[in-house]
């Protein structure tokens, strides 16, 4: 099957205050997509020199950038791009996902088109039926949901036939933990796109290996504020391999417009 065109698919990710990781992820999955894309990065007004260096790689046309000086939540930025898409397929990335393997983003679009699939995850998150919330102590029960740092959408089959947001929403439900239901992000539109009778699929567990999801490295950028010791030890240690495999991309010439695939 052949690989769709150069209009066919566009790639989004949201930034903010993750400058190093931002570039080894636009850098990591130019360079593994596999096939053409159109790149668009919305910066929600970082301050650590990302939107800096996202200027100097729209000008020399790495990608498209959008800017929201005043902030953005990560789920409006889902439901802005998916409104506004003019491609058949949309994908979804977080800033903080290191792409690991040749074809990644061929092998989505693939998994889509043969699998006649509305939507296509990297993993589906099956969380337990009791949760905690370590800080506010508030119990629900966690909804399944596709995760949202690796999604693709294939917009001619969702557009017109779901109606939701990518945004976080409680259910009441007596026969719940903590008579809650939580959806969090992504989880509200997953729950109307099988309302709406459309497939989806999982990409196997073999390929999840293909990417890595580092999480949570926006603190950094606000030296930390709020966040706790033993969580900034962790971070630190990410951010540490997050800086060795930028300087080896770097050194590849990954993702540059005039090498990448």
């Amino acid at each position: 099957m052949s690989a769709p065109g150069p209009a066919e698919v566009t790639v989004h990710l949201a930034s903010l205050n993750t400058r190093a990781v931002t570039e080894l992820c636009i850098r990591s999955l130019r360079e593994h997509a596999g096939m053409p894309f159109e790149l668009v990065v919305g910066d929600c007004g970082s301050t650590d020199g990302s939107l800096e260096m996202l200027r100097r790689m729209e000008s020399e046309g790495w990608l498209r950038l959008e800017v929201a000086p005043e902030g953005r939540r990560h789920p409006d930025w889902l439901d802005r791009w998916l409104a506004a898409c003019t491609t058949r397929y949309l994908v979804f990335s977080d800033s903080d996902v290191e792409y690991r393997a040749p074809d990644w983003l061929v092998d989505m679009v693939t998994t889509a088109r043969t699998r006649e699939a509305a939507l296509v995850c990297g993993r589906m998150q099956h969380p337990p039926a009791t949760f905690v919330h370590p800080k506010t102590g508030a119990a629900r029960r966690l909804a399944p949901r596709p995760t949202p740092w690796l999604l693709l959408l294939d917009v001619e089959q969702v557009r017109g036939r779901v109606d939701a947001s990518f945004r976080y929403e409680d259910v009441p439900d007596p026969d719940a933990f903590g008579g809650k239901v939580a959806y969090d992000v992504a989880a509200a539109y997953f729950r109307e796109l099988e309302r709406a009778g459309l497939t989806w699929a999982e990409m196997p567990e073999a390929w999840q290996s293909h990417y890595r999801h580092y999480g949570g490295l926006t603190w950094l950028g606000a030296r930390g504020d709020g966040v706790a010791l033993r969580r900034r030890v962790k971070q630190l240690a990410k951010l540490t391999t997050v800086r060795r495999h930028l300087a080896r991309a770097r050194r590849r010439h990954w993702g540059e417009p005039s090498t990448s695939s």
